[in-house]
């Protein structure tokens, strides 16, 4: 009979208890991973705000080196007709250049019925002469002439055809009048994202249109620097 085995079992190491410091520690390095975390989290956040500003600084210097597109438009009877009752001449040329305002001019027109007197000198005219040679496309037709004498010009047609064609390479549209008439045509322009300046003399402007203007000039405001001497 075989003597029971006396070889020892094998020793399994036991896990040491953790000491007093261990605790502390882990949750020392929880907040300082946390802690971390929230540090990078902020860095992202500042990092976005920066590249929005960057963006954003970029945008105006290019807007402060792209003038803005401006086209003027004006309806030289309604104008004068208005300058005329308050016994004020405009020079026309200080107007261009007062509406110009640095921005970059497309086109300057300005909308002059003339004689039906085909030996009247057109240059010489009283709608046209305050436009000729001073950087104004002047258009032309003849005023009609009624039964009772009387005589009209009226470009509405002319001026708002030429303005809706023009908007798409315009970011500005002047418009010299203050015609009601006009008022639906402002809105028009603005709906394709193109802003309206209106131009005209307080006491002729009629109400509908100065109110959708995105911006109304008087030229009452003004008559010091834009009248002629």
């Amino acid at each position: 009979m075989e003597a029971p085995s006396t070889a020892a079992a094998p020793v399994i190491p036991l896990r040491p208890e953790a000491g007093p410091l261990e605790a502390p520690v882990s949750r020392q390095e929880a907040l300082l991973q946390e802690l971390t975390e929230r540090q990078l989290s902020v860095l992202k956040g500042l990092q976005g705000s920066l590249s929005a500003i960057e963006n954003r600084l970029v945008a105006m210097a290019k807007m402060a080196t792209e003038r803005p597109r401006l086209g003027i438009f004006v309806d030289v009877p309604n104008v004068m007709y208005a300058a005329e009752r308050l016994r004020v001449k405009l020079d026309f040329a200080k107007v261009l250049e007062f509406l110009l305002r640095g921005r970059e001019l497309v086109r300057a027109s300005a909308y002059a019925p003339i004689s039906d007197d085909p030996q009247a000198r057109l240059e010489t005219q009283k709608f046209v002469q305050p436009f000729v040679d001073i950087g104004y496309r002047v258009v032309t037709k003849p005023l009609k002439r009624f039964a009772d004498g009387s005589m009209k010009g009226n470009f509405d047609v002319e001026l708002a055809i030429d303005v809706l064609t023009m908007s798409e390479r315009l970011d500005i549209v002047t418009l010299v009048s203050g015609d009601g008439d006009f008022r639906r045509l402002v809105e028009l322009v603005q709906s394709k994202g193109v802003r309206v300046e209106v131009v005209a003399f307080g006491q002729s402007t009629a109400a509908e249109l100065r109110a959708v203007a995105d911006e109304y000039v008087d030229f009452n405001d003004h008559l010091t620097e834009l009248r002629t001497k």
